[in-house]
């Protein structure tokens, strides 16, 4: 009797703890899946602006708060923050993963979220601003752009505060042990705690879902299987890794298992 063929795997760039909901949907899927952490996230090295912001967001001194990605909920939670919104206060989050660590933090409302979960469908769907209305925007160091500056054409009276910046595992500055965030709670790690798998372990059979630029980057300077399946998760994703040589074999339209699912679909 054949024995069946054991599940696909998918590979995550990041740490166990950044990804809980998509990897239970991916279980749940029918995938295994591993992590392949190539990246870490580190505090600003003054984080005095990003406490100050949480100090007025509590105070009610914005109409939004937009939150971007799951690591900026918890660069917020390491500057004080403990989610509480003030009830004057709307929240905009860009997609599922963001919403989900949002509320793991704190139960709140349900957030505002675009049906396109990117930063063109928050300028796409986001709703006008009032006038003299202000938000808090706080981001990677490394974000593009075009969001903070597409939200002031549109006439937001915006705050943009660095909330983190991501390195290379292999390129972390001096001093960093000081600045890296737990993966699940925003607390210092200690080193080498964050790394829970390794290049030599991919196979060529692997899918490896790619989570951003900065990790396509830190994961195209180790060495990979030939055949290596890459997904990227959306287009600037996509992007950095044609750039660096190495084109995406599929885009996820979104970063979710049936995202995954469907792209794969297209191999």
């Amino acid at each position: 009797m054949t024995s069946p063929e054991p599940p696909l795997r998918i590979v995550l760039t990041r740490h166990p703890g950044q990804g809980s909901a998509l990897e239970h949907a991916l279980r749940d899927s029918g995938f295994q899946v591993a992590h392949l952490p190539v990246t870490a996230q580190l505090l600003p090295e003054d984080i005095s602006p990003l406490e100050r912001a949480v100090k007025e967001l509590a105070a009610g001194c914005y109409d939004w708060l937009l939150l971007t990605s799951a690591t900026t909920v918890r660069a917020l939670r390491a500057a004080g923050w403990n989610g509480e919104i003030p009830a004057a206060t709307h929240v905009g989050v860009v997609g599922p993963g963001t919403a989900a660590a949002l509320k793991d933090l704190a139960p709140a409302p349900s957030p505002w979220m675009p049906a396109d979960h990117s930063a063109a469908g928050i300028l796409a769907e986001l709703p006008a601003p009032q006038a003299g209305h202000h938000m808090l925007l706080p981001q990677s160091a490394q974000a593009r752009p075009e969001l903070a500056e597409g939200l002031r054409s549109r006439g937001w009276d915006l705050h943009h505060v660095i909330a983190y910046q991501t390195a290379a595992l292999d390129r972390l500055p001096e001093g960093h042990h000081r600045r890296l965030m737990h993966p699940t709670g925003g607390e210092p790690s200690s080193p080498g705690a964050h790394k829970s798998f390794t290049a030599a372990d991919l196979r060529e059979a692997d899918v490896v879902l790619v989570t951003s630029s900065s990790a396509a980057d830190a994961l195209l300077r180790l060495p990979l299987p030939a055949e290596l399946v890459l997904l990227a998760i959306g287009k600037p994703t996509a992007a950095a890794l044609a750039q660096l040589g190495r084109p995406a074999d599929a885009v996820l339209s979104q970063p979710t298992a049936a995202g995954v699912q469907q792209a794969l679909s297209r191999l």
